[in-house]
């Protein structure tokens, strides 16, 4: 499959799921290339290990502003990457075991780490006298 076909196959998961950025996508097949190629053998990988491999990939790729990044792009939460998955998968851009289910991705699961509350007080340094 060339570029063009995966930007089309991405174009018509958009129309159909337009609350995610055309970056998002292209983002989550990429965390799986990335979170396959760092196992030992080539293995089909289970949601949590593909939440982790995400989370990992997006600390590479954007460092401390992994979580607007993804934020932006509208992936907040693991069911959002499950759906993601989902939607590549049923166009034919990812594929899944028998037991795979959307549903796998319905987990508490922190992807990035938020910004740093800026309203909230700053440490006390000690006085020097």
């Amino acid at each position: 499959m060339d570029a063009a076909d995966i930007k089309a196959k991405i174009e018509a998961i958009m129309r159909e799921e337009p609350r995610f950025a055309e970056e998002a996508y292209a983002f989550v097949a990429n965390a799986v290339t990335f979170t396959v190629g760092r196992l030992p053998a080539h293995r089909h990988v289970s949601a949590l290990e593909l939440l982790g491999g995400v989370r990992d990939y997006a600390r590479e790729e954007f460092g401390v502003l992994a979580y607007e990044v993804l934020y932006e792009w509208g992936i907040r939460s693991a069911s959002d990457v499950g759906r993601i998955v989902y939607l590549l998968i049923g166009s034919g851009l990812l594929s899944a075991s028998k037991d795979d289910a959307p549903e796998d991705f319905d987990i508490e699961f922190k992807l990035a780490d938020p910004p740093a509350d800026a309203a909230a007080p700053a440490a006390k340094l000690p006085k020097i006298d």
